[in-house]
């Protein structure tokens, strides 16, 4: 079985029908449709798309096309670790990663499109043929200028699940939805979620912040980490091929056997398990 393992690819297609792909992705897709019209069904579930469309598809989900009218297709491909295994990378790391746990621990995967803004579509689909163009170009500056294109397409997709998933509707208090919401961007920072650092940015006394916490979130701020944490550490286990030893430690669980033993007990199943559900699942 083929695997495809660049960090990085730009490609356009165009497709009559859609023949099933002899290999197991471990990449993240985001499709554009130049042109053309039909169905994409994500796990099992058909979604209309046309020109103009936009898609994001996680490595393992389950995907294909029902092609109506040809179709021309922009694939803009990239793995988990497209900048960190780049030495000569301009960009910080650090972010790009926060952007993209982000998405990955909260993107619904639900059939639609991406960008339901009309603005940032608009935004979005300059970024792609910008991507397109130094595709094409493959100058000694394209590579840099693509890296770039590339943080502010995540940033887009991250304001466009912040807006799916913001958490306003679920607290009364404006302030600790914004909390919640700079948490789940920062997870993996540690200084910038720090007890105190909330307390300061969010205008509330130290002392008081363990009660206010709770009152509003029904668990402790301990407990609301752990989650989200193990919540991250199942979305990289079905959508990314990172080894279970890598996701402890971005994730600071002393190893992968403490981060397995947490698992179980929320989760009751491992690492292992949740990640031979996505194996299992058809190819495409």
């Amino acid at each position: 079985m083929e695997k495809v393992h660049a960090p990085f690819s730009v490609s356009i297609e165009t497709l009559d029908h859609w023949e099933k792909r002899n290999r197991r992705n471990n990449f993240f897709e985001l499709v554009y449709i130049l042109e053309g019209n039909g169905e994409q069904c994500v796990n099992y579930k058909p979604t209309p798309f046309r020109e103009g469309s936009i898609f994001l598809l996680p490595a393992s989900d389950c995907h294909t096309y029902n092609i109506k009218e040809k179709t021309t297709f922009l694939f803009v491909r990239f793995t988990a670790t497209y900048f960190s295994t780049d030495e000569d990378c301009v960009i910080d790391f650090g972010k790009w990663f926060c952007r993209l746990n982000f998405i990955i621990g909260n993107y619904n995967r639900l059939p639609g499109e991406l960008i339901s803004d009309p603005r940032d579509k608009q935004h979005f689909i300059q970024l792609l043929q910008l991507l397109m163009l130094e595709n094409e170009r493959n100058d000694a500056h394209s590579r840099r200028i693509m890296q770039s294109t590339m943080v502010t397409v995540l940033e887009l997709i991250a304001r466009s699940v912040a807006a799916i998933i913001s958490p306003q509707a679920l607290y009364e208090e404006k302030k600790f939805a914004e909390m919640l919401l700079h948490i789940q961007y920062h997870l993996l920072d540690e200084e910038m979620i720090t007890p105190q650092y909330l307390a300061d940015r969010f205008h509330l006394s130290a002392s008081y912040f363990s009660e206010y916490f709770k009152r509003n979130a029904h668990e402790t701020y301990q407990e609301f980490i752990l989650r989200s944490k193990l919540k991250l550490a199942e979305a990289k286990a079905l959508y990314t091929d990172i080894p279970f030893k890598e996701i402890a430690y971005d994730l600071g669980f002393t190893d992968s056997s403490h981060l397995n033993k947490m698992m179980k007990r929320f989760y009751n199943k491992g690492m292992s398990e949740i990640r031979k559900s996505a194996i299992a699942a058809p190819l495409v």
